[in-house]
């Protein structure tokens, strides 16, 4: 029994087939819809922050919500941490996209396991962001309820 090193072993013995592929590829399809999407939403997040500046939203914060003034600043700069994170996020989204179109067109399957491979990291972080979203959540609660 003639043993392949393990990249280029099919995943789990598996080929992909033609309708396999085909499924594979309209996922890809819609996954890079949604980064440029996402990708448009990041730029139009970050253009109102850059003309605001810390000072515009500091005096936004003053008016809507009194409660926040004075931390203007910390909101800015934490709104574009998140907006960095999101943009890694995004790039990992639309590299699974090109990689898994390219490996369905070329057959290739290191390309196609590249692609899963950024997909999987896509989504790891979605479910620790999921994950610290629900804690904070509960713990608001807890919090709130004392």
């Amino acid at each position: 029994m003639d043993q392949q090193p393990s990249e280029e072993r099919p995943l789990l013995g598996l080929e992909v087939d033609f309708d396999s592929g085909s499924k594979f590829n309209e996922a890809a399809r819609w996954a890079k819809f949604i980064a440029i999407v996402i990708f448009i939403g990041i730029g139009l997040v970050l253009v109102s922050m850059l003309v605001a500046g810390p000072n515009g939203l500091e005096s936004t914060f003053r008016e809507a919500m009194p409660q926040y003034a004075g931390q203007g600043d910390k909101i800015y700069y934490a709104v574009l941490i998140v907006m960095a994170i999101y943009t890694y996020i995004t790039i990992l989204l639309y590299r699974f996209a090109t990689l898994t179109r390219q490996a369905i067109q070329t057959q290739n399957q290191g390309l196609l396991t590249e692609g899963i491979r950024h997909l999987k990291r896509y989504f790891l972080i979605h479910g620790v962001f999921a994950i610290l979203s629900i804690v904070y959540n509960i713990f608001g609660l807890i919090t709130t309820s004392f």
